[in-house]
């Protein structure tokens, strides 16, 4: 009996994936800064709440209101849906002031985090669970300590603890081969890389999906471009892109928030 799938939100990716996202697992979005990690996040979650999911989306490097307005760049309003108790967006920055009780002199506490993802996944039924990134929280402060263990001690808690589908983000180390990977790349059932690279003088976005426990994928880069209305879209290799740029939202248009006061 084949699992019970969810769309990824992503045009073109669903088909990839036999039908989406499995429930219950955890899946990886890795890439260097601008590669349109967050965008993947908020694609996801915007589809998903349109179909009636609830969510807990955890931000570490941006405010909760930033994550709104990005959202709402690409025409996907989150008002309604945190207004209604179907979403909501927690700033994870706290547990890096030890204002939480989250932190630890050995670094961030993984059964505390667990704990309060919990009380606020059972609080809404949540099913969903979007944590951007996951890579500070899985990083101890002691340098003696090994991250690996923090990482799986984190992953395999909510993993067993949280009734959720879980999407993570995850940096990838400057200067690091696309092959090398954490071991919370290792935890995933599914990791992809986005890249931005230039091919034949022109810069293109790609994404890879570097594995996936029990679907068969073909290996390959798959390029993307980002549409105002409709966020990454995987599109055909043959395709013109140039002739495509029309609809093609500016790119890092989602890092221009801020202005005019917003």
């Amino acid at each position: 009996m084949d699992s019970p799938r969810i769309s990824t939100g992503i045009i073109g990716l669903d088909g990839l994936l036999h039908g989406g996202y499995v429930r219950g697992r955890t899946y990886l979005m890795t890439g260097d800064t601008g590669t349109g990690k967050t965008i993947a996040c908020l694609q996801f979650l915007s589809s998903a709440l349109k179909r009636g999911e609830k969510a807990v989306y955890v931000t570490v490097d941006e405010r909760p209101g930033e994550i709104v307005e990005s959202a709402a760049s690409f025409s996907w309003d989150l008002q309604p849906y945190i207004q209604e108790k179907s979403l909501v967006v927690l700033d994870a920055s706290p547990y890096f002031g030890g204002r939480s009780g989250g932190a630890t002199e050995k670094g961030i506490d993984p059964q505390k985090i667990t704990a309060d993802l919990g009380n606020y996944a059972k609080r809404l039924s949540a099913t969903l669970l979007i944590v951007d990134p996951i890579t500070p929280l899985i990083l101890p402060n002691d340098a003696t300590s090994p991250s690996q263990d923090q990482a799986r001690s984190l992953i395999q808690l909510i993993q067993s603890q949280l009734n959720t589908t879980n999407l993570f983000t995850a940096h990838l180390p400057k200067g690091a081969s696309p092959s090398a990977g954490g071991i919370e790349q290792f935890l995933a059932s599914v990791v992809f890389l986005l890249k931005i690279g230039e091919i034949n003088g022109k810069y293109e976005r790609t994404m890879r999906i570097k594995k996936m426990r029990g679907t068969p994928v073909e290996p390959a880069d798959y390029p993307f471009m980002l549409r105002t209305n409709d966020g990454i879209v995987l599109v055909d290799r043959h395709m013109d892109l140039t002739s495509a740029s029309h609809c093609e939202a500016p790119m890092f248009e989602y890092f221009q928030l801020g202005k005019n006061g917003s």
